[in-house]
C-alpha cells in the first residue's frame, strides 16, 4: 500500500513540476535566478567526495549522518550540533538544504564534508542520492518529512532520527486528517528527538506509535549568540530608540508601517528596522511608504550615505547583528496566521520582544517568553502601536523585559548535548 501511496505521490510530483516551472520561469524573475542556480544537485548530478576526502585519518570506523535542513535557520540552529558531533571523532557530515540561502551559508560551515542543494523528492533520484551518499543515518532537521526521501531510507534499512522534530498544531491537523497518506511515511522515521512535548505526542498519533520519542528541547537555545555590533557602524546616535521588526511576512508589512508612522511622532528619534522574510516583498514595502510619503533609506547603502529613520534591511544575514544593538523587537509572521517565526534570537541579546498572537510554529517558546515577563503577545495593529509606546515611555520596564527574555533563553539551553548524544547512541 505504502509503494502505491509513493508511485502516486510522485507522478503528481512530476506532473506538478512540468506543469508549474514554464510558467514560473516565464513569468518570475526570481524564480529564474534561484532556477539556475546550481541545477544539477537538484537532479543527484553530484561530484561527491571518496571516501579518503571525508574519512579522518584514524582507527575509528567513520559514520556517516545526512542531516536534511529547508532553510538557512535550520542550517544556523544545527551549526554547533555540526562542531560536537565533528570534535568526538569518527563522523563524516553531508548536508542537504532547500534554499539557496542556506546552501550559500553552508558552505562556509567546515565541519560539513559535503553540502547540495536538496533533490527533486521522486524516488528514483533519491534511491540514486543513498547508493552514493551511503549513510548510516538520515537526520531530517525540524518538520522536514519528504515522502521519497522517508521511504528511500527505509528501503536502504538507513536509520532515521528526526533532529528537533517539531510538528505545529495546524500542520497535525492536516496530517492528521490525510493521516491515510502521511502516516504511511512519518512511521517510517524510528527515533524522534522532540522539541517539546506535544511536538512527541504529535508524532507518536502519526506514526500510529512506530516512532520512538526523546523529548530534548529546542537545539535553537543553545547557538552561541555573540554579535556585538557597533551602533555607529548603523550611523546611530547615542539617543536613538531602536526598533526591529524582523522577519516580517507579506501582509504585515502595513502594519508596521503605520505602527511606525504614529510612533515616530511622538519620538522623533525612534530608527526602525524592518527585514522582510523574502527579499520579494522588498518592492511592496517602498510602495506603501512612497504612497505614505515616508522617506527610508536600504540597509545595504547605510555605509554609502546618511540613514532616514527608516531602514529597510534589503540583505541576508545580518538580523542577528540589528537584534544585538536594538532596544525592542517585534518577530513577524505572528500579526496574520503564518505560525510565527522564532523569538530566540531577539531574546538571547537581552531584547524586549513583542509578537502577535499567531505563534504556532513556536509555542512553546513563546509561552516561555510570556511566562517570564520577557514577551508581551498583542492582539492587532493597533495594540502593537499602544505597547510600544508604552515600552517607550518606560525604559526601566523595557530594560527589565530584555533581562528577563535573556533568563527564559538561558534555562533552556542543553539541548544540543541531549541531540548529539542521542545521534552517538543510535551509530
Amino acid at each position: 500500500m505504502t509503494a502505491l501511496l509513493l508511485l502516486i505521490y510522485n507522478i503528481l510530483t512530476i506532473c506538478f513540476f512540468c506543469i508549474i516551472t514554464p510558467f514560473a520561469l516565464l513569468f518570475s524573475s526570481n524564480f529564474r535566478r534561484n532556477f539556475s542556480y546550481k541545477t544539477k544537485e537538484r537532479f543527484v548530478l553530484w561530484d561527491f567526495p571518496s571516501p579518503n576526502n571525508t574519512e579522518p585519518s584514524s582507527q575509528i570506523k567513520t559514520k556517516r549522518i545526512w542531516f536534511h535542513c529547508s532553510s538557512i535557520g535550520e542550517v544556523r540552529a544545527a551549526e554547533p550540533l555540526f562542531k560536537m558531533l565533528k570534535s568526538g571523532g569518527g563522523i563524516s557530515i553531508v548536508l542537504t538544504v532547500v534554499t539557496k540561502t542556506a546552501r550559500k551559508y553552508a558552505e562556509n560551515i567546515k565541519d560539513i564534508d559535503f553540502i547540495s542543494l536538496f533533490p527533486l523528492d521522486i524516488y528514483p533520484l533519491m534511491s540514486r542520492a543513498f547508493n552514493i551518499i551511503k549513510p548510516d543515518i538520515l537526520a531530517p532537521i525540524e518538520t522536514e518529512i519528504w515522502p521519497s526521501l522517508l521511504f528511500a531510507a527505509h528501503i536502504k534499512k538507513v536509520k532515521i532520527i528526526s533532529v528537533n522534530g517539531r510538528i505545529s498544531d495546524k500542520t497535525f491537523k492536516f496530517y492528521k486528517f490525510f493521516s491515510f497518506f502521511w502516516s504511511a511515511f512519518i512511521s517510517c522515521i524510528g527515533l524522534v528527538l522532540a522539541r517539546s512535548a506535544e511536538d512527541g505526542a504529535h508524532y507518536k498519533v502519526l506514526s500510529k506509535n512506530k516512532s520512538r520519542i526523546i523529548v530534548c528541547g529546542n537545539i535553537k537555545y543553545d547557538r552561541d549568540f555573540n554579535a556585538s555590533a557597533d551602533r555607529k557602524k548603523f550611523n546611530l546616535k547615542d539617543g536613538d530608540f531602536v526598533f526591529t521588526a524582523g522577519s516580517i511576512r507579506e501582509g504585515e508589512e502595513e502594519s508596521l508601517i503605520s505602527v511606525y508612522k504614529e510612533v515616530s511622532k511622538q519620538y522623533p528619534n525612534l530608527k526602525f528596522f524592518l527585514a522582510p522574510r523574502h527579499l520579494e516583498a522588498l518592492q511592496t514595502i517602498k510602495n506603501i511608504l512612497s504612497e505614505k510619503g515616508i522617506p527610508y533609506s536600504l540597509f545595504s547603502e547605510l555605509s554609502l550615505k546618511e540613514n532616514q529613520n527608516f531602514i529597510i534591511v534589503d540583505v541576508f544575514g545580518v538580523l542577528q547583528d540589528i537584534y544585538s544593538i536594538s532596544d525592542l523587537c517585534f518577530i513577524g509572521g505572528s500579526l496574520i496566521d503564518k505560525g510565527g517565526q522564532n523569538p530566540i534570537e531577539a531574546a538571547a541579546y537581552s531584547k524586549a520582544v513583542l509578537f502577535g498572537k499567531f505563534m504556532d510554529n513556536f509555542k512553546t517558546e513563546a509561552q516561555n517568553l510570556l511566562e517570564a515577563g520577557g514577551a508581551i503577545a498583542v492582539s492587532d495593529t493597533l495594540d502593537l502601536q499602544k505597547q510600544v509606546l508604552n515600552l517607550l515611555s518606560d525604559r526601566g520596564k523595557l530594560f527589565e523585559m530584555g533581562k528577563k527574555a535573556f533568563e527564559a533563553v538561558k534555562k533552556q539551553k542543553g539541548s544540543l548535548k541531549l541531540a548529539a548524544e542521542a545521534l552517538r547512541r543510535e551509530m
